[in-house]
């Protein structure tokens, strides 16, 4: 009798808890965000666009730095023929040039510098596609999680069977054989 109860015991438990691992089991995928866009023809446009911007307020930066050098060297060469209150002017000078650089640099390029509103202008769209596509892949082949290793998520080993890059590319119509 013991046995039959406690048979009856395990069977039960085992049918109350098969449907939940069911649940339990979760699909996961990855694709590489880069080599999508890499493939996007505007992607490579909005690129050049942006590296012609940072050449430019490089250039404004670098000509405030540059100013900010010759003003400093002309301080050390005539420092023996100063006054200690042209002195302490000039220094004032160079104090404010420099606090002007650092300022430029900072809106250029700061953190929230017109450098990386610019890239978010342009790129994001793109990227926001990009990530329509993946939802639209995910539902479709049921993934629970589908990971870009083009991110800083830390994945080591992918295996290429769950790779879902080119039905990515596909759902965005750029279709081409992957170069590995």
């Amino acid at each position: 009798m013991y046995k039959v109860f406690r048979t009856l015991v395990i069977l039960a438990l085992i049918f109350n808890f098969a449907p939940a691992q069911k649940t339990l089991a979760q699909k996961f995928g990855h694709f590489d965000s880069e080599f999508v866009l890499n493939k996007m023809p505007e992607y490579a446009e909005k690129q050049k666009e942006i590296e012609a911007l940072a050449g430019t307020y490089d250039k404004e930066v670098r000509s405030l730095y540059d100013e900010l050098e010759k003003m400093r060297a002309e301080l050390r060469a005539t420092e023996v023929l100063l006054t200690p209150a042209m002195k302490k002017d000039r220094e004032k000078e160079i104090q404010d040039k420099q606090g002007e650089a650092l300022k430029k640099y900072t809106e250029l390029f700061g953190y929230d510098g017109l450098y990386y509103k610019k890239i978010d202008e342009l790129v994001l769209p793109l990227r926001n596609k990009v990530n329509q596509a993946v939802e639209v892949i995910a539902r479709k082949y049921g993934l629970d999680y589908l990971f870009d290793k083009a991110a800083d998520v830390g994945l080591v080993y992918t295996n290429p069977v769950h790779d879902y890059t080119e039905f990515v590319l596909e759902e965005l119509g750029l279709k081409q054989e992957k170069e590995n």
